[in-house]
């Protein structure tokens, strides 16, 4: 299950009541976990299955947090992995199982795709959101496009200016600068614009288990209830398919 892969984690101090609260979804992929914050407002997760590293300077946006995750990167590739998925403390894959697509072609680069369909606007860009899935071979090809990269001017992606936020700067390493073929994630899940709501119905009625931005722990309990309600629907319409039947034993409905 899951062969080869590192969780990533990354995080700042602010979100370390978070990562401790996920941090049984993080571990149940029976994975090495890598916990990463800035230097100046680092977590330190005390489990002994958890790796800790810190590097670069906190911030939401400008051109030290682009370099910031640059150095996560490279912190992240220190680790012996071929695969790596990389999730926003909001962010992560409710299944212990990771799909099997993921795994599926080295070359490709796997997101959750926003397309901002809510505004309309003819100069929208789709934007990569997390959680990301990549091979070492993807991971090493955008720490290397960074390198010769001008930031932040060539970053930035008008008319919303994220090219200096971090989903901005993957947008344009993997779309613009590697030109690596990328795909949404099928069961996947983001929250922008609409918020947990959106997550919750993404779960229940097609199975999505790749959620970005699940904050607390009763969003969690919220998709993981209806991820849970869509599997055994999937499982009962399956039965139904193949001619069984239903009957009572006891208090149990057997099929």
């Amino acid at each position: 299950m899951n062969p080869d892969t590192l969780v990533v984690v990354h995080c700042y101090e602010g979100d370390a009541h978070r990562v401790n609260a996920f941090l049984p979804w993080f571990l149940h992929h029976q994975c090495p976990v890598l916990v990463l914050s800035p230097a100046d407002s680092q977590v330190r997760i005390q489990h002994p299955e958890v790796k800790s590293r810190s590097g670069g300077k906190a911030g939401w946006k400008g051109q030290h947090t682009l370099a910031r995750q640059v150095k996560h990167w490279e912190l992240a590739l220190k680790e012996k992995a071929n695969w790596f998925l990389l999730n926003d403390a909001d962010s992560m894959c409710i299944t212990d199982e990771l799909p099997a697509y993921l795994y599926s072609d080295e070359n490709k680069f796997w997101c959750n795709v926003l397309c901002h369909e809510n505004e309309h606007l003819e100069s929208d860009k789709p934007n990569l959101n997390p959680p990301y899935f990549m091979s070492r071979k993807i991971l090493k090809q955008l720490v290397k496009a960074s390198k010769d990269l001008e930031i932040p001017e060539e970053a930035n992606l008008k008319p919303h200016d994220w090219g200096q936020a971090i989903d901005g700067f993957y947008s344009h390493l993997v779309m613009n600068v590697c030109k690596i073929p990328y795909e949404n994630m099928p069961d996947g899940a983001t929250t922008w614009p609409r918020g947990v709501g959106d997550l919750v119905n993404q779960a229940r009625w097609r199975g999505a288990r790749l959620f970005h931005g699940v904050k607390d722990m009763s969003h969690m309990s919220l998709v993981t209830m209806e991820f849970n309600f869509w599997l055994t629907e999937q499982t009962r319409l399956a039965a139904l398919a193949e001619g069984q039947t239903g009957f009572f034993e006891g208090d149990t409905i057997r099929v």
